[in-house]
């Protein structure tokens, strides 16, 4: 690599032409699978939905489209200055698809203080975390690691709302997403296995399928 490129955005290590592939190809198949299951949902919207819910899936969708687009532009883009910027807003959009995986979620709850409650603070945390990543790259990484979970999880605060409002097979889908996630930080943070960032990938897809799952069942119920 160059000596002019910033450290911030060198890699630990050089991944090779199939670790670079088989990354590719998790963020292709996730973006194919999100196109065509978000077209499901929003024919699910039309028929069964409110037009509450058609503004809440637009924000569900938006988040997970900017998190799996800046990821692939990000992770297949050479060492270069474009690819510190396209850093930022991959790690930002993390936080907006939890956020719009919530919105998603309680919008399909009945209103209460609580819910209402829970949904400003994770809008305002993923904001704040996203600005941070913006503006502030390359900072406090590992501590963004535990307010990405802890933001997941803050769900636990309304666990009782949450199960009177919603179905448990919806709700059993969207755990077992946290759960996936979380497992697969392990990933994330170990930098030397080999194929570490398409395997960390697969589960931060994998988990985005268990919520989507999630969320789909809830509608209309």
């Amino acid at each position: 690599m160059s000596s002019n490129i910033p450290h911030l955005f060198r890699s630990h290590r050089e991944y090779s032409h199939g670790e670079i592939i088989a990354d590719a190809a998790v963020h292709a198949i996730a973006i194919i699978a999100g196109v065509i299951g978000f077209s499901v949902l929003f024919q699910k919207i039309a028929l069964r939905g409110a037009v509450g819910d058609g503004l809440a899936m637009a924000a569900y969708a938006a988040g997970f489209f900017l998190l799996f687009g800046f990821s692939c532009a990000y992770n297949m883009t050479p060492p270069s200055r474009a690819k510190a910027i396209l850093r930022r807003f991959d790690h930002a959009s993390i936080y907006l698809m939890i956020c719009g995986t919530y919105t998603a979620l309680l919008s399909q709850a009945r209103a209460s203080l609580g819910l209402v409650a829970l949904a400003i603070a994770v809008w305002v945390a993923a904001l704040l975390g996203a600005s941070l990543k913006v503006f502030l790259p390359g900072r406090l990484d590992r501590f963004a690691v535990r307010l990405y979970l802890g933001l997941g999880w803050s769900a636990i605060f309304a666990a009782r709302p949450l199960i009177n409002a919603l179905p448990m097979d919806s709700l059993a889908l969207v755990f077992a997403g946290g759960v996936v996630y979380s497992v697969g930080v392990a990933f994330y943070l170990w930098e030397s296995l080999k194929f570490q960032t398409a395997i960390w990938h697969a589960f931060v897809a994998a988990a985005a399928a268990c919520q989507f799952a999630g969320v789909f069942a809830a509608i209309g119920r």
